[in-house]
């Protein structure tokens, strides 16, 4: 909400990097907890490769097991083999959680990680070890991002993080796990915490986009019917209908949020493929609606949108960095709708029974009819990609790869993305069933209705082709969604500060006083001008 590099850098300490140590390490790496969580041991997470991100099981970074020493030996082998994209590691990170390929007496033994000492405490790389800037990017540019180079790096046996795998006195490595992409998925798995920070983070950072644009367009004044400028512009409906949609998805998006959450904290071996599918999915949908709404609040902003004072920029580029961090959004999609499909193959996932024998004469703008559209949306979705997967188990001309990488992309990322907002949808009707005050739950069952109205809006041509919504339909829909964001108006403030952010951690001076603030030379800087003068 206030600095999205400090909150990145933070997630990384104690997320990634700390997080790992725990829950991969044994007593032998308890010794550093205190550390890394009083920030005098800064660590950095070192999975990505220049040449391998989301296909980072084919890393090069490799580990070779010396018997005469009891020692790794940790080597980048090619330019490709950079950890890259590394986290606290160009100023800040002494330590280092290492993924790589493992050797021991020349057998390969899978992926590890390894506690490496990159620096020492005066903050000098260690030999062997080269650390480089990885330069200025679009957003974040306080974050260290480096590329970590090591060149025949020595770390003790006890450097293995050793939940899973450890080294015997006799040299020879033991494991709890299966070899290969089983181990990688064991070590990987903290990657799901991971982006569940990253949405908490683009959340935070969409409501403070929302309160900025929502003040500003309620205190700046345009021409009116009068023909003075009396009327804020948040009266327009060319405002409404950019703003009151983002400000309701965002919204769904936190209640989904919250689930996940829930599901995450409570997870056990039984749930934790569901699990697996949530955290994979709220990432993408939460970063693409920080990008979405920071984008048409900065152009409903106008000039004011485009000085950096007012947080726009900011929010930008660090939606762009959520949308890419912890694996690729489109390509999480793909992972969420591909283990959607065999969750349902295996009876783990069951969809109810909708008969739409009569849908052509659905009065689809209510908001029973609006559930049951969503839920038929993604029930439709599952139902042709599974017989097109079929297909190329029965042994047709075209091969898994061929079908779901290179011709089924767009239903691919439409079925996780209807997944996801159906998720957020079930989470928000438990809400609204256990709301005990009237006014309460009309607005929220408005809220319901337009984020059902404005997610079902992009995918009409889908339902259309689909014969779930006619042309008729279509246009009831287009008209129903005008007509919410209009009731929603004069609820709309109170919305945003429902949002939860505090006076305090909102500094735009748009959010405030914006003419107060331009009665001074301040070179659009808020720099030195106290709260009470935005």
């Amino acid at each position: 909400m206030i600095d999205g590099s400090v909150a990145t850098k933070m997630t990384v300490q104690f997320n990634l990097f700390g997080g790992t140590v725990i829950t991969l390490g044994g007593e032998r790496h308890r010794k550093h907890l205190a550390d890394i969580d009083s920030l005098k041991t800064v660590g950095c997470f070192g999975l990505t490769e220049l040449g391998y991100g989301n296909n980072a099981v084919e890393m090069e970074t490799r580990a070779d097991w010396d018997p005469k020493t009891r020692e790794f030996i940790i080597n980048t082998p090619s330019t490709l083999a950079q950890k890259y994209w590394i986290t606290n590691g160009y100023n800040d990170a002494m330590y280092c959680t290492v993924f790589a390929q493992t050797y021991v007496g020349g057998k390969h033994e899978g992926i590890h990680v390894f506690l490496v000492r990159i620096r020492t405490d005066n903050l000098v790389p260690c030999k062997g070890v080269v650390i480089e800037d990885m330069g200025h990017r679009i957003g974040c540019n306080g974050v260290d991002n480096a590329k970590l180079t090591f060149k025949n790096v020595r770390v003790p046996a006890e450097a293995i993080l050793n939940k899973y795998s450890d080294m015997t006195a006799d040299g020879k490595l033991q494991s709890v796990l299966g070899a290969g992409r089983q181990r990688f998925l064991a070590v990987a798995d903290r990657l799901l915490s991971g982006r569940l920070c990253i949405a908490a983070m683009c959340l935070g950072g969409t409501k403070t986009v929302l309160n900025n644009a929502f003040r500003f367009a309620s205190t700046r004044l345009t021409v009116g019917p009068t023909g003075k400028s009396d009327t804020p512009i948040l009266v327009y409906q060319l405002q409404q209908n950019a703003l009151i949609p983002l400000l309701v998805r965002t919204i769904g998006l936190n209640f989904g949020n919250n689930y996940i959450k829930r599901k995450f904290e409570a997870d056990t071996p039984e749930t934790h493929e569901e699990v697996t599918r949530l955290c994979c999915v709220i990432k993408p949908l939460i970063t693409w609606n920080f990008e979405r709404t920071s984008s048409i609040c900065r152009e409903r902003c106008g000039g004011q949108g485009y000085l950096s004072a007012n947080q726009f920029g900011l929010a930008i580029g660090f939606s762009h960095a959520g949308i890419t961090a912890e694996g690729d959004n489109s390509v999480l999609m793909q992972k969420v709708s591909k283990e959607l499909l065999a969750a349902v193959q295996k009876g783990q996932v069951k969809y109810p029974t909708i008969s739409t024998n009569d849908i052509k004469d659905w009065n689809m703008t209510t908001l029973p009819n609006l559930i049951q559209l969503a839920k038929l949306r993604e029930m439709a979705l599952v139902k042709y990609l599974a017989g097109q997967m079929a297909q190329t188990a029965k042994g047709g001309s075209k091969g898994v790869f061929q079908v779901w990488m290179l011709e089924e992309s767009d239903a691919i990322q439409a079925l996780a993305k209807a997944y996801g907002e159906r998720i957020c949808l079930d989470e928000m009707v438990a809400v609204i069933a256990g709301a005990k005050d009237a006014e309460l739950k009309a607005v929220l069952e408005r809220v319901l209705a337009l984020f059902l109205l404005h997610a079902l809006s992009f995918d009409m041509v889908l339902l259309m082709t689909m014969g779930l919504v006619t042309v008729k339909q279509a246009g009831e829909l287009a008209a129903a969604q005008r007509k919410v964001v209009k009731e929603l108006m004069p609820d709309a403030m109170t919305l945003v500060k429902a949002l939860g952010v505090a006076e305090h951690m909102l500094y735009a001076p748009i959010a405030f006083d914006w003419k107060e603030y331009n009665e001074h030379d301040n070179k659009g800087e808020v720099l030195g001008v106290g709260y009470s003068k935005l």
